[in-house]
C-alpha cells in the first residue's frame, strides 16, 4: 500500500471514529436511561459531576476564551465522550514527546539568529513610531536586517516565473517548504528543474505538510524524490496519528531558499491554481515577495528548524549562510510562529499592533476572516478613531462553511466604519496587512484562529522599503475590482443564513 493511500485511509478512519463516538454517546445514554428508569437522578448527578470536572480542567489549561468556549459546548453536549474528543483531537499537547522535541529544535535554531543593535538604532532614528514593533520581534528572537532587496509579486504566476529562473541558477542548495504540494503543470516544471539540479550536485530538500498534501501529492512522492537524490520529508505524517485525530499543528509555512542568498515567501502553494493554470475558483489572486540579501538568513533558519522538527536530526546551520552582499533601503524582520508557544503568538500580536498603531489607514487581504472579540475590537476601535480600515475577502470560497463564518463577522465591523470588500473575479488567497505607507506584514498568516494558534506560520515585517508603494497600489487596484459590502444589504440576509452563521460562529475556532 502506498503512503498516500495509507494517509487517505487514516483520514477516513478518523472521521468514522468521530461518528462512532457520537453514536456511542447516544447509545450509552439511552441504554443507561433504560436500565436506570427509577434512578435517573443518579445518572443526572454523575453526568453533571463529569461535565463540571472536565470544564474546570479545561478552563485551567487554555488561555484563549473563544477556543475554550467551543470545547465547553462540546463537553456539555456530550458529557461522556466530549472530553475524550478534546483529549484526542484538540488538546494542545505541550507535554507530549512530539511537542518537546519541536520546542527543542526551535530553540536550537534560534541560537543562530543574532541581533545587531546598530540596525535597531538606525530604525529608531528613521522610523521612531515603528520601534515598538521591531523591538517586540527582537525580544521574540527575530533579528532586524538591512542590506536586503525586495521584489513584490501581485500574482502567483509572476512569482513562479521568477522562481524558476532563480532555481536554474542554484549552485549550492535549494530548500522548499510548502503546505500543499499538488500534481500538475506547475509541479512538473519545478520538479524537472530540481531533478536536474540534484544530478548536478546541488543539495535539494523539500518539506511539505502531510495533511495539506494528503489528496494532491503524487503517489509515492517521497520515495520518488529520494530516488532522484532529492531529500524529502512529509511534516507530521497523518498515518502515524490515526488514533489521535491529529489534524491540528500543521505546517502552513511557505519558504523557498536558494543558495542562502535568495528567499521567497507569501501565500502561494505548489499547485496549479496558485499560478492560474487551473481555474478552480475563478481568477486566483495571491501574492509573494522575493528577498535577496541578509534577511534571507532568517528564512534559511526557519526552514532548517522545521526540517529538524520532522527529521529529529541536528543540522549544521553554519554551512548555509549567505555568500553575497547586496545593498538596499529599509528594514526587514522575518519571523515565525508555532502552536507550541501559546499563548505567546507573535503573528497575532504583530497584526494587532499594526492595526492599533495606524494613523491614516490599514488595508488587509485575507482569505478567511475568523476573528475573536479582541481582534474585532481592535479593528473597530481603529475605524472609530478615524483610521481608514479596509478588508478584502473572497467572493468565491474554497470552504463554504468557513465563508459563512467570515461573512458573519461583517456586521460588527461595518457598523464601526470598517469597509469590507469581496474579491469579485474569483478567489483571493493573499495574506497582507499594510499601514500608513511605511510598514507591512506579508507571508502565510490568515486572520483566523488556526493561523494564530494551531499552525506553524511565517511572515516578514517590512518597514521603509520601496516595495511598499507597489503593495499599496496593488491593493488599491484590487479594491477597484472587488464588491464593497453595504451594511444594509448585509442585514437583509435570510433567516436561514443568519441561523447557520450563529451555529458556525460558535464552532469557528475549530474550522
Amino acid at each position: 500500500m502506498s503512503k498516500k493511500n495509507e494517509r487517505t485511509i487514516a483520514g477516513i478512519i478518523r472521521l468514522i471514529f468521530v461518528g462512532l463516538v457520537i453514536l456511542a454517546q447516544v447509545f450509552l445514554v439511552a441504554l443507561v436511561a433504560r436500565h436506570l428508569k427509577h434512578n435517573t437522578i443518579y445518572l443526572y448527578f454523575f453526568l453533571e459531576v463529569l461535565s463540571l470536572s472536565a470544564i474546570v480542567w479545561l478552563l485551567d489549561r487554555n488561555g484563549n476564551s473563544s477556543y475554550t468556549l467551543v470545547w465547553l459546548v462540546v463537553i456539555l453536549l456530550l458529557p461522556v465522550f466530549g472530553f475524550l474528543l478534546y483529549l484526542l483531537w484538540s488538546w494542545a499537547a505541550p507535554r507530549t514527546r512530539k511537542s518537546r522535541w519541536t520546542q527543542q529544535a526551535l530553540r536550537r535554531g534560534a541560537q543562530f539568529l543574532k541581533h545587531d543593535p546598530a540596525v535597531y538604532t538606525e530604525l529608531e532614528k528613521a522610523h521612531p513610531w515603528r520601534k515598538r514593533m521591531a523591538g517586540f520581534l527582537i525580544r521574540e528572537g527575530f533579528p532586524i536586517y538591512k542590506n536586503t532587496r525586495c521584489q513584490y509579486f501581485p500574482l502567483g504566476e509572476l512569482q513562479f516565473t521568477q522562481m524558476l529562473r532563480d532555481l536554474e541558477k542554484a549552485e549550492r542548495f535549494i530548500f522548499m517548504e510548502y503546505y500543499i504540494l499538488a500534481q500538475g503543470q506547475l509541479w512538473d516544471r519545478i520538479h524537472e528543474v530540481l531533478r536536474r539540479k540534484a544530478r548536478e550536485g546541488v543539495e535539494v530538500r523539500i518539506l511539505f505538510d502531510d495533511l495539506g498534501s494528503i489528496i494532491t501529492a503524487p503517489n509515492n512522492l517521497i520515495e520518488q524524490l529520494r530516488s532522484e537524490q532529492i531529500q524529502a520529508l512529509a511534516f507530521n505524517p497523518v498515518h502515524r496519528y490515526v488514533s489521535r485525530l491529529y489534524i491540528n499543528y500543521r505546517n502552513h509555512q511557505k519558504i523557498v531558499v536558494i543558495d542562502g542568498n535568495i528567499g521567497y515567501t507569501g501565500g502561494t502553494n505548489l499547485a496549479d491554481e496558485y499560478a492560474n493554470l487551473y481555474p478552480k475558483y475563478g481568477h486566483w489572486k495571491d501574492t509573494a515577495i522575493r528577498l535577496e540579501g541578509e534577511a534571507v538568513w532568517s528564512l534559511t533558519v526557519t526552514f532548517l528548524q522545521m526540517w529538524e522538527v520532522e527529521s529529529h536530526a541536528a543540522e549544521d546551520y553554519s554551512i548555509y549562510r549567505p555568500t553575497t552582499n547586496v545593498t538596499g533601503d529599509g528594514f526587514y524582520q522575518p519571523f515565525s510562529d508555532s502552536p507550541v508557544n501559546n499563548p505567546n503568538n507573535p503573528a497575532e500580536t504583530m497584526y494587532r499592533q499594526l492595526i492599533a498603531n495606524a494613523k491614516e489607514y490599514v488595508y488587509i487581504t485575507t482569505p478567511y476572516l475568523i476573528i475573536d472579540d479582541s481582534m474585532a475590537e481592535t479593528l473597530c476601535t481603529a475605524a472609530k478613531s478615524g483610521v481608514d480600515v479596509r478588508i478584502i475577502t473572497p467572493k468565491i470560497t474554497d470552504h463554504w462553511y468557513v465563508h459563512i463564518v467570515t461573512r458573519s463577522n461583517y456586521g460588527r465591523l461595518l457598523k464601526a466604519g470598517v469597509r469590507v470588500y469581496e474579491y469579485s473575479p474569483g478567489y483571493i488567497h493573499a495574506k497582507t496587512i499594510i499601514s500608513d505607507d511605511d510598514h507591512a506584514v506579508t507571508g502565510t498568516i490568515n486572520m483566523d484562529y488556526r493561523s494564530f494558534n494551531l499552525q506553524f506560520e511565517n511572515g516578514v515585517w517590512i518597514c521603509g522599503v520601496p516595495v511598499l508603494k507597489e503593495i499599496k497600489e496593488d491593493i488599491l487596484a484590487t479594491f477597484a475590482v472587488s464588491e464593497e459590502i453595504a451594511l444594509a444589504s448585509w442585514q437583509r440576509r435570510s433567516w436561514l443564513v443568519k441561523s447557520l452563521e450563529g451555529v458556525f460562529r460558535l464552532f469557528a475556532p475549530l474550522l
